[in-house]
């Protein structure tokens, strides 16, 4: 476990624990994709790498791309993770739900507060509010506590459990 800087620590601290943390989520990262989808973690480990305090993985099933502890703007925490883009081919399965839902297993770890979609589209918007984030620039943005996402994804889940036992 790496320690979390002060919250009025430099941007240069902030900076270099964001790549700290993000060289640590890769492997979670790597472990994730490969549990969920039919790759060989050879070549997961490939087509995932960090740059700076950001992660990127794409293959034809997958885009994505991820800051950590960036700079704090008025709705983004210095404490948060930045779902920059998150794409799958097969939609509506339950892998952004798994992904985000992983996030919350890893945020005691890593220090983390909050996580953030960047620039939702209509699709993102709507995900982000099942899974508890609040909008901010009408919609184009949202910001969820580990908390709330908590919350969210405990209800969706007795939610389904209740539409599959009717």
């Amino acid at each position: 476990m790496i320690t979390i800087p002060a919250h009025d620590a430099s941007d240069d601290e902030w900076y270099e624990y964001g790549q700290k943390s993000c060289e640590l989520l890769k492997p979670h990262l790597a472990d994730f994709l490969t549990d969920r989808f039919s790759y060989k973690p050879r070549y997961v480990k490939q087509m995932l790498w960090r740059s700076g305090s950001t992660i990127s993985a794409f293959t034809r099933k997958y885009d994505l791309y991820f800051r950590a502890f960036g700079r704090p703007q008025d709705f983004w925490p210095r404490e948060c993770i930045i779902l920059a883009r998150l794409m799958f081919k097969e939609q509506r399965v339950g892998h952004g739900r798994d992904l985000v839902e992983t996030f919350v297993k890893l945020a005691p770890e890593f220090g983390y507060q909050f996580l953030a979609i960047e620039c939702a589209n209509k699709n993102a918007a709507a995900f982000g509010k099942r899974m508890g984030f609040t909008p901010h620039e009408d919609g184009r943005h949202w910001v969820g506590s580990i908390s709330d996402i908590q919350q969210a994804l405990g209800a969706s889940h007795r939610e389904s459990l209740v539409s599959r036992e009717r």
